[in-house]
């Protein structure tokens, strides 16, 4: 066992006149007895509503409006193992109705069932509603869920938790067993939005995929990419443009050759291919030289500031020593501890008064302060006067440069001037088809633009496989993990212990009452997916009628209260019950006393000390080993 018990010890409901009504319990069977409309299934709605219900209040819905106004608040004693609490509701103070007090500390439902988890031991997670990877939201396996196998309703007597999702269901099973924790791992939990992040990323590629081959058949000229897109199809569009383009220039130069043939002499065509050259040297050479004043410019403003720096430097120096003369003559007169006056003591007069360091001849100590500051006023001036040099060179070479960039720009105004009547003669006959070819070269140019375009817009697709790719690495090992978890989970061990349980409650029967129970034995189904109970090969709702039904869910809860024991288990050693009033079809009596008898057997053995059923019934007449609680009054509407 590593779950505390749950246990009440009284119940109790204030009266809107002031005055309390108190039902107590012990450890082990608790019979709530009483005629029809005494009240018991409201007590136990009560209990529902002190241990978390976030509904109304267990009256405020009743038809009869004499019950809304008799009570406004309820508590209860409990025992969580070893401690006690008061858990109380107060739902007709002011901002009370919402909260559970928990000895006088109020707490919002959500929690109080916190606080009950951790109290019991009970371990706090999420599961999966349906399948894992549907991408839903795992709710929080709550107290709430687990009461609904814990507290039998008087009108819920079709299933093992009436209303409640399979998922649900199985999810509670598994935590009462304790698999719970090691089937919702939290590794579990990562590696499925792990996953579902894998299968988001590769829709949004295979989209992104599509898409943005239909809008690059539309960006792109038709027959740069006519089936895919990829960075392959795209290289080769792009070499296949580069190649027109080297077409289209060599046409070009071929036209532009054959129109100067045709107008201009040999002489000329010779004078126009030289001038031709000397353009483009004299280009090239404007563009060095201009590159190189730049240089010397960048140059010569470091060493203008670098000579400012210095200059700036010997004015202070020039300031130190003004300074050094005026206070040379100054000597400390007082001690900087104390303040007092300081003398030099005579037997010590060749030493400083101050560090009794032994003194120097006097005139070297007088010239010390001066001859450093002449040693740094002389590397400052020479460090000028290199400076100077330094300027003037590099003065005389921009202004070198400036002047040789002014006569390439002379010479290339004269070159573009005597090319003038040899261009015009021969724009005249190539002008259209020079214009018709450079406009190819123009959409030539374009078209590789657009494919630059596209080419990056592939990058999107590229850090999706990225992510992809990274996200697949970390699943593996969550893989191997989960797998080894799973491997390791003992679900027919977890399945018998319940499947035993509610067998010996059944065989129990049989020896109170021979022939109670003719069907075969049940049997569970468990696993991280699926929890089914069988009675011989059938489903047990389809196998059992009425009253066998309701023999197999006292079996069912005996089975789980046979779980409080188990190490490893959760289940809180608590099982309330409100049975129908016409349990076998007829009114009872004593006849109900055989479906207690094997849980007061139970419960006085001592591994289960401190579990506890409270029960409902009419009579429970002769039947002893249990605690009653009599309820006389009856309730007329």
């Amino acid at each position: 066992m590593t779950t505390a018990f749950l246990s009440i010890m009284s119940l109790n409901r204030r009266l809107a006149t002031g005055g309390p009504e108190r039902l107590l319990f012990e450890d082990g069977v608790n019979l709530l007895v009483g005629s029809p409309n005494t009240g018991k299934t409201k007590w136990l709605e009560t209990l529902d509503y002190l241990l978390g219900e976030p509904g109304a209040d267990p009256f405020g819905d009743d038809e009869d409006e004499g019950l809304a106004a008799k009570y406004n608040a309820a508590s209860a004693q409990i025992r969580l193992g070893e401690e006690t609490f008061w858990i109380s509701r107060r739902w007709k103070e002011a901002g009370g109705k919402g909260k559970i007090y928990v000895d006088q500390e109020p707490m919002l439902a959500k929690e109080f069932q916190h606080w009950l988890f951790a109290k019991l031991g009970i371990p706090l997670l999420h599961f999966p509603k349906g399948n894992p990877m549907s991408g839903q939201t795992w709710p929080e396996l709550s107290f709430r869920m687990l009461l609904r196998h814990i507290y039998r309703r008087q009108g819920f007597w079709t299933d093992l938790a009436d209303r409640q999702p399979e998922a649900e269901q199985l999810a509670c099973i598994l935590q009462f067993a304790g698999l719970a924790e090691h089937v919702f791992s939290a590794d579990y939990g990562t590696l499925v939005e792990y996953k579902l992040q894998v299968e988001q990323l590769k829709f949004r590629r295979e989209n992104y995929a599509l898409t943005l081959n239909e809008l690059a058949r539309e960006l792109l000229a038709h027959g740069d990419i006519q089936v895919d897109v990829s960075a392959v199809t795209i290289a080769a569009a792009k070499q296949r443009l580069e190649d027109q383009r080297g077409s289209l220039l060599a046409e070009r130069d071929r036209l532009l050759s054959q129109t100067a043939d045709s107008v201009l002499t040999i002489g000329q065509r010779s004078r126009v291919a030289e001038l031709g050259v000397q353009r483009a040297v004299t280009s090239v050479l404007i563009e060095t030289l201009n590159r190189r004043r730049n240089e010397v410019g960048d140059r010569l403003g470091e060493l203008q500031r670098y000579r400012s720096d210095l200059a700036e430097e010997i004015e202070r120096m020039t300031r130190a020593a003004d300074a050094g003369a005026i206070l040379s003559d100054l000597r400390i007169t007082h001690c900087p501890a104390c303040d007092q006056m300081v003398k030099a003591l005579a037997e010590h007069s060749a030493d400083c008064f101050l560090c009794h360091q032994h003194l120097p001849a006097e005139p070297i100590i007088d010239g010390m302060g001066a001859a450093r500051l002449r040693f740094e006023s002389d590397r400052l001036v020479g460090e000028i006067a290199e400076a100077d040099e330094l300027l003037a060179v590099i003065t005389q070479e921009a202004d070198k440069l400036d002047a040789d960039a002014d006569a390439a720009e002379k010479e290339l105004i004269e070159i573009d001037q005597e090319l003038r009547p040899a261009r015009s003669a021969i724009a005249a006959l190539a002008d259209d088809r020079i214009g018709a070819i450079d406009t190819s070269r123009g959409q030539l140019d374009e078209r590789e633009r657009q494919l630059v375009r596209v080419s990056e817009a592939l990058d999107v697709g590229v850090a999706l496989t990225s992510e992809i790719a990274r996200l697949e690495k970390l699943i593996k090992p969550l893989e191997t993990s989960v797998a080894a978890s799973a491997r390791a989970i003992d679900f027919d061990a977890a399945a018998a212990h319940l499947e035993d349980g509610m067998n010996a409650y059944l065989e129990a029967l049989n020896h109170l009452q021979p022939n109670t129970w003719r069907h075969n034995r049940v049997r569970v189904e468990l696993s991280a997916r699926t929890f089914r109970i069988l009675v011989g090969r059938r489903l047990w709702s389809k196998a059992l009628g009425g009253t066998d039904s309701l023999y197999f869910l006292m079996a069912y809860h005996y089975g789980l209260l046979t779980l409080s024991t188990v190490e490893g288990a959760h289940y809180p050693g608590l099982v309330v019950i409100d049975v129908p009033g016409d349990f076998l079809g007829e009114k009872i009596g004593d006849k109900e006393n055989f479906i207690v008898q094997p849980f007061i057997n139970l419960l006085t053995q001592e591994a289960y000390a401190g579990a506890q059923l409270i029960i409902t019934g009419a009579s429970f007449e002769g039947l002893t080993g249990a605690h009653f609680q009599h309820l006389k009054s009856v309730h007329i509407a």
